[in-house]
């Protein structure tokens, strides 16, 4: 068994019933070149072969570490959870059925904040693929932090298995928000709170694969979470510019989706898609 070597980047990842595609998320972070990790597993309660297989990495690898939750408490209390154990000065994020592709990931990010000091969280690009693995579409974020603080607004900027940020600066502005206004965009509403306290970036690499699937929380909840972004603009605009703009195009996306389902051409559902 590896042994637990020191640990520089906390990876926090939150599973319910998620016996699926667990394994094929925890063996990408294996496959990292940076050596210096530990993976936070917190499960919410699986009543699945979860415990079973996030367990067996855990016996094999002393840098994995499997916790469950004593009830579901949701995803919000999950990751804050994470965070409370996690003991890395840099957290990154994987959720259950993502898979990271570039084994230079962590590496990368950990160099990029090492020489960045008043950056507080980059991220990186991502191929979005079905649940078969075949990729359907590729978005790379907006890479600086001017361009980013111009859009963030309109649009949330990174794919949240791609991010790494400071944990103290977590910290500082309280975690993750595990209040009801936030459930289902409780990262996005993150992003925005640590812009307020340092500069974003996104790394020019496609490091990840995320699974776009009908049963996961961003697909069945996705109507909800556009109409809690025009929310998000207006709490936060006025910290970042083009706030006018970001309302009225909230509003817009929030009508399309609400026609998505008229549409009867799946390529026409996933361009819309792809669009947000």
């Amino acid at each position: 068994m590896p042994q637990r070597t020191p640990c520089k980047v906390s990876i926090i990842l939150p599973v319910y019933n998620g016996a699926r595609f667990i394994a094929r998320a925890i063996e990408s972070v294996l496959k990292q070149n940076f050596a210096q990790w530990e993976l936070i597993v917190v499960d919410d309660g699986s009543d699945d072969e979860t415990p079973e297989i996030a367990g067996s990495f855990a016996k094999r690898d002393a840098r994995v570490r499997y916790l469950r939750n004593p009830e579901n408490l949701g995803i919000q209390r999950t990751l804050n959870r994470g965070l409370c154990e996690a003991r890395g000065r840099y957290v990154a994020r994987l959720d259950d059925d993502d898979v990271w592709l570039d084994g230079g990931k962590l590496g990368s990010q950990a160099d990029f904040l090492d020489s960045h000091p008043d950056h507080v969280l980059v991220g990186t690009g991502a191929i979005v693929a079905d649940e078969q693995g075949r990729e359907l579409f590729r978005f790379m974020g907006l890479l600086t932090d001017e361009k980013i603080r111009n859009t963030l607004l309109r649009k949330n900027c990174f794919t949240h298995s791609t991010v790494m940020f400071r944990r103290d600066a977590v910290l500082a502005v309280g975690g993750y928000s595990e209040d009801a206004r936030t459930r289902h965009v409780e990262d996005y509403d993150l992003w925005l709170r640590l812009g307020t306290r340092g500069l974003l970036a996104n790394l020019p690499l496609f490091a990840i694969q995320s699974t776009l699937r009908s049963g996961n929380i961003s697909w069945r909840n996705k109507p909800e979470q556009l109409k809690k972004d025009i929310e998000l603009v207006k709490r936060y605009r006025g910290s970042y510019p083009r706030s006018r703009s970001a309302l009225v195009f909230a509003w817009v996306r929030y009508a399309l989706y609400r026609l998505l389902p008229f549409f009867p051409f799946r390529k026409i559902a996933l361009k819309l898609y792809k669009t947000y």
